[in-house]
């Protein structure tokens, strides 16, 4: 996750210094422009969105090459997530998995 350095106010425009990880920069290595910079902290994601299996409820659907492709092995029931306005477009953040080193938490199977 990317950590603001320094933020400069200036006539022009606000610059902002961050500190990123080698796997965020190659993201970024090409395209210069049309970035969006959003906050991921669980206080900020206020919104809970269920994911899971077709049924009677919205859900967040994802298909399993997707998941294969990024190496989401399950979906988590309830995700935290928030839809931001932004030069006139909406962009819906989703967390679908987070690292939490430390005690492991065991969850029961269901039978679907």
């Amino acid at each position: 996750m990317a950590e603001i350095k320094s933020i400069n106010i200036e006539p022009d425009g606000i610059s902002v210094n961050l500190k990123i990880s080698e796997s965020e920069y190659a993201l970024i290595e090409s395209p210069r422009t049309d970035f969006l910079l959003l906050p991921s902290d669980s206080n900020v994601l206020e919104e809970w969105l269920t994911t899971g299996r077709l049924g009677n409820g919205n859900r967040i659907m994802l298909p399993n090459k997707i998941m294969k492709k990024y190496h989401v092995e399950k979906l988590h029931k309830k995700v935290p997530a928030k839809i931001f306005e932004i030069n006139g477009g909406r962009f819906l953040l989703i967390k679908l998995e987070e690292n939490k080193p430390g005690i492991p938490v065991f969850e029961e199977e269901s039978d679907e």
